[in-house]
């Protein structure tokens, strides 16, 4: 992974080309991808963004997780949370039918226990996921909004349960011991958007974390 530590000085279109996953990043943020010449502080501008948390986030996502901005206001806080909210529209909206597709396509071609339980797993597992988002909505991400930044000790906790265990479990099912005839790249496929959702989910559960433990 490429580990270039990022600053808002830096051009948004160069940042893109050594690391796509940066344009997830951009859409969690509700960007846009049309970045011309502009440096990250230039877009946040544009965009009433915290250049430095957009720059943050962009090094989490390059690898470096030092240097944690700490918010500073309501604002910084409301930015993270709508950047999280988007990554659960994300999970929600693209990456669960998506799995499911490929799951199923692989399951029209075998019909074997193995591709049973794999769709009964990943079913179990996403509707524990749902769960989990749907806490963060209702309670997580209200209690942070009214965090009151100058009072220390506030109570509070993200239930992460294992989430991002049973999730790496699916992916080493597959990898490691689950043989599938295929067609069209399938399998290959849903192990990319497993290896997506996982890398994505793990940044999404360190801001979690990192923010709470900031107010506390």
């Amino acid at each position: 992974m490429n580990t270039e530590f990022i600053t808002p000085k830096m051009e948004l279109h160069e940042l893109i080309e050594k690391n796509n996953r940066i344009l997830l990043l951009m859409e969690h943020f509700g960007t846009g991808f049309t970045v011309a010449d502009l440096t990250i502080e230039e877009l946040c501008r544009l965009r009433d963004i915290n250049p430095e948390i957009f720059a943050c986030f962009c090094n989490l996502y390059n690898g470096n997780f030092q240097n944690f901005y700490e918010p500073k206001n309501a604002d910084d806080i409301s930015q993270m949370i709508v950047f999280l909210e988007n990554a659960h529209r994300y999970y929600l909206d693209e990456i669960y039918p998506e799995i499911k597709f490929y799951i199923k396509k692989l399951s029209e071609i075998n019909d074997t226990d193995d591709i049973k339980m794999v769709e009964k797993f990943f079913e179990s597992y996403f509707s524990e996921v749902k769960k989990h988002l749907e806490y963060e909505q209702k309670k997580l991400f209200p209690m942070l909004r009214s965090m009151d930044l100058s009072v220390k000790g506030n109570s509070s906790k993200v239930r992460h349960g294992d989430i991002e265990t049973k999730l790496a479990d699916l992916k080493n099912l597959l990898l490691k011991h689950i043989r599938l005839v295929d067609k069209n790249g399938f399998k290959r496929r849903l192990l990319s958007a497993i290896l997506e959702f996982q890398f994505d989910l793990n940044i999404h559960s360190m801001i979690e974390e990192k923010l709470l433990k900031i107010i506390k």
